[in-house]
């Protein structure tokens, strides 16, 4: 899923993010320094995806890490609902490339590699 936006509004997309479905997520970790994955059909997680992009040069960056999660602050209380929706986001979320000089074709690749992680 892309970013939302009203219907009556005209998105710039200055940023594009991706989320992944729940039910579509591999089996995945990430630490502040590591990450791994295991591939399953029909599933895949941002780091498989920035993995494949960058295979071909393509340069993407995980959703910005929340400050409760960051190293400075993340052993302190906080004070939250009972579900933690930033780091969600963090966790099944990934910035794409979304450079104005992109052509159709080399979208077309970007989607396609995403898509092929699907698989």
């Amino acid at each position: 899923k892309m970013n939302p936006y009203l219907d009556y509004s005209e998105p710039i997309f200055w940023l594009s993010c991706l989320i992944i479905d729940k039910d579509a997520m591999c089996k995945h970790s990430r630490t502040d320094y590591e990450y791994s994955y295991v591939h399953e059909v029909g599933k895949t997680c941002p780091d498989e995806i920035r993995d494949k992009l960058e295979e071909i040069n393509v340069e993407t960056r995980p959703i910005w890490k929340p400050m409760h999660l960051q190293p400075l602050y993340k052993d302190n209380d906080l004070i939250k609902l009972d579900e933690d929706v930033a780091a969600d986001i963090f966790d099944r979320g990934i910035c794409l490339p979304s450079d104005i000089k992109m052509t159709d074709e080399e979208q077309d690749i970007v989607i396609e590699v995403i898509r092929s992680c699907f698989e």
